[in-house]
């Protein structure tokens, strides 16, 4: 546009210098032919004519940088354009690659439970498949609102398959909630509901059975954890793969809680185990893994609780590593002083677990806890809230 207007200019000023030069022409022809008897002399007009020439040749000049000038302003304005087209692209690319990242799905475990809707006074069946093989797994489950009610610890097996019994209790209120399996960075959920109770009756809805792991090595003691009606008798039946059968029978203590052992004759089969646990009419089946594998265990004595705070009706887990097939002591003692004493086997593999009830009529605050094996201690606290 800037080099056709002063293409125009430069053609007006022309135009101008040229009438100018005709109308001095015009003017001195008519003044020779008006007095042809005077002698005139005629101007030069050399000096002018080559000054308007050289200014003429100075604005072609300046035309022809201009248009160089515009010439080099439509290339930048290409370059632009084209800088501009591919920076848009890029983004569209960013953007659907940034997208597409984080629409990506994070590995999941794949949960299993026996139900979809439990009484306060039930316990969850868990199982998962999926995680890392023999690592620590971490089972919670959470309100409506993603608070975590309970959780709790244990392992997967050698398959990455995990089975669990979570005890539920009646402190939790009735509504919507979400059972959540943790393994390392693999998280898989399913969710319940809850409801209240209709019955009061004790023993009935609270007995509770769960092994304390899944798979085993020739030589393991089986344990039996759980709980159920203070005082009454409990009776459990391991059977082999070939259907050779081993009992046992303990009573629950008056906490609530009750621990089994098994100790089939050496070596054990191979396969999968049934145990048969049973306690007021009501019967618990749980499966388990025997392997070929052999552990010796840690002399050394380690203890955890699952969590650090508690409500009445929950569970007390406490678990570690000991002297394998040797005592272990657990003592759980009150604000006050009250003890409440349990003792058990260390696992030929090293590990052990027992577990407390924590009846209603327990005190509030902080209570210690004392585990005790092979002249080896560890003293840890809990808090037990209302």
């Amino acid at each position: 546009m800037i080099r056709d207007y002063a293409v125009i200019t430069l053609g007006v000023l022309t135009l101008l210098v040229t009438s100018g030069a005709v109308y001095g022409i015009l003017t001195i022809n008519t003044q020779i032919q008006a007095k042809p008897e005077q002698q005139l002399k005629i101007p030069d007009y050399t000096a002018e004519l080559d000054s308007l020439k050289s200014q003429v040749d100075s604005i072609n000049t300046q035309v022809g940088s201009m248009s160089v000038t515009l010439a080099t302003l439509d290339t930048l304005k290409s370059n632009v354009a084209d800088m501009n087209g591919k920076l848009t692209d890029l983004e569209s690319k960013t953007t659907t690659v940034s997208q597409a990242v984080s629409s990506t799905p994070t590995i999941s475990l794949a949960v299993v439970l026996d139900k979809s809707s439990y009484l306060q006074t039930d316990a969850i069946q868990i199982t998962a498949v999926g995680a890392n093989p023999q690592k620590t797994v971490q089972i919670e489950l959470l309100d409506n609102t993603g608070f975590v009610v309970l959780h709790k610890t244990t392992w997967s097996d050698s398959s990455g398959k995990v089975s669990y019994q979570m005890q539920l209790s009646t402190a939790l209120p009735a509504g919507s909630y979400q059972v959540q399996v943790i393994s390392d960075q693999q998280t898989g959920s399913q969710a319940i509901s809850i409801v209240a109770s209709t019955s009061t009756a004790t023993g009935s809805g609270s007995f509770t059975a769960q092994t304390d792991k899944s798979s085993y090595n020739n030589g393991d003691f089986i344990q039996v954890i759980g709980s159920g009606q203070a005082g009454t008798s409990i009776t459990g039946v391991l059977t082999s793969p070939t259907g050779k059968t081993y009992s046992t029978a303990t009573t629950i203590q008056s906490d609530g809680s009750y621990v089994m052992f098994f100790s089939p004759t050496s070596p054990y089969e191979i396969g999968n185990w049934s145990i048969a646990v049973t306690n007021l009419g009501q019967t618990k089946t749980l499966t388990i893994y025997v392997g070929t594998g052999t552990t010796t265990g840690s002399t050394t004595l380690t203890a955890q609780t699952d969590k650090s705070i508690y409500h009445k009706l929950d569970y007390i887990q406490v678990s570690g590593t000991g002297q394998p097939n040797t005592s272990i002591s657990v003592t759980l003692s009150s604000p006050s002083g009250i003890t409440h004493p349990q003792t058990s086997i260390v696992n030929a593999d090293g590990t052990y677990s027992i577990v407390f009830s924590i009846p209603t009529s327990y005190e509030t605050g902080t209570w210690s806890v004392v585990v005790s094996n092979n002249s080896q201690s560890k003293t840890l606290t809990v808090y037990i809230e209302t």
